[in-house]
């Protein structure tokens, strides 16, 4: 593995040969080089996602749905064919820690990140609890989708463990503090710097500051996720995918066949900086 990806990025990097340029809507070069980076680890990971989801959708079948009786306030989707909705959640140790649908707009090329706070209660398709209970079921992505009537196209999970470590890999993610953070007993001081991970996992693993209704921790922590994303696009994706191999094919749970997560990969690369948005739910009730 580790001369093939020697090779593909010393023939991207040699000077007497011209430098390969994707252009927006020329998916095939970026796919080819994608797809020659991942493994056949990957294509397990993948064949056992699906296998996990098929169990997933027989259990919610064998359920009664019922009509959802909770609201969510100040955000709605509209129903678009362009649009590619995709559950990221991010754990804490064995806890849910971070939730998000990112839908992609492949025409505007824009990006949407619903954060939502793991505590939500939601109740339909024969579950009460919040998100976080949701996430030890079996049919946790279906629940999700139920309670926003949205229809998700894959999902994806990891640990606050594996994005610091992302980071770390690339270099770190630029921050800046109009002034002094704490979070639990650590402290950030104001000011703009470059974040590893271990300032990043501080401020990863606050999911506290929902329930506290902190805005400038909440405001951080949303700063964080769009300077991830930023550095991800400033590195290129052969060279992050690159970077981040490992902890991709071993770290990342997903239900997402390999060509779908070129696709994906393609959507984030076209996607301008200033055209990501972060849009906070607020629960009229919650446990």
């Amino acid at each position: 593995m580790k001369e093939l990806l020697n090779k593909i990025l010393s023939k991207l990097e040699r000077e007497d040969r011209p430098r390969i340029r994707f252009r927006r809507g020329d998916k095939l070069p970026l796919m080819m080089a994608i797809a020659s980076i991942i493994s056949a680890s990957a294509t397990y990971m993948v064949l056992s996602g699906t296998a996990a989801y098929a169990r997933k959708l027989s259990a919610l079948r064998a359920v009664t749905p019922e009509s959802a009786d909770f609201t969510f306030e100040a955000y709605s989707y509209e129903p678009a064919t362009t649009k590619r909705n995709i559950l990221l959640s991010v754990t804490d140790g064995e806890e849910l820690c971070r939730v998000h649908v990112l839908t992609f707009d492949e025409d505007k090329h824009t990006l949407e990140i619903l954060d939502i706070p793991p505590d939500t209660f939601v109740s339909c398709g024969g579950f009460e609890g919040t998100l976080a209970e949701a996430y030890e079921t079996e049919v946790y992505a279906e629940i999700v989708s139920m309670a926003l009537s949205l229809h998700l196209d894959g999902s994806m999970a990891t640990s606050i463990e594996t994005v610091s470590d992302s980071i770390n890999l690339l270099g770190g993610v630029k921050l800046t503090l109009d002034k002094e953070l704490k979070i639990g007993d650590n402290i950030i001081s104001k000011g703009e710097r470059t974040v590893l991970g271990s300032v990043a996992r501080i401020i990863l693993s606050d999911s506290a500051s929902y329930s506290e209704s902190d805005s400038d921790r909440i405001s951080a922590y949303h700063q964080l996720l769009v300077s991830f994303i930023s550095t991800l696009k400033e590195k290129g994706a052969v060279e992050w995918v690159s970077l981040t191999l490992n902890l991709i094919v071993n770290r990342v749970e997903t239900d997402m066949a390999v060509s779908e997560i070129i696709e994906l990969i393609n959507l984030l690369n076209e996607t301008q900086t200033e055209n990501i948005n972060i849009n906070l739910i607020t629960i009229e009730n919650s446990k």
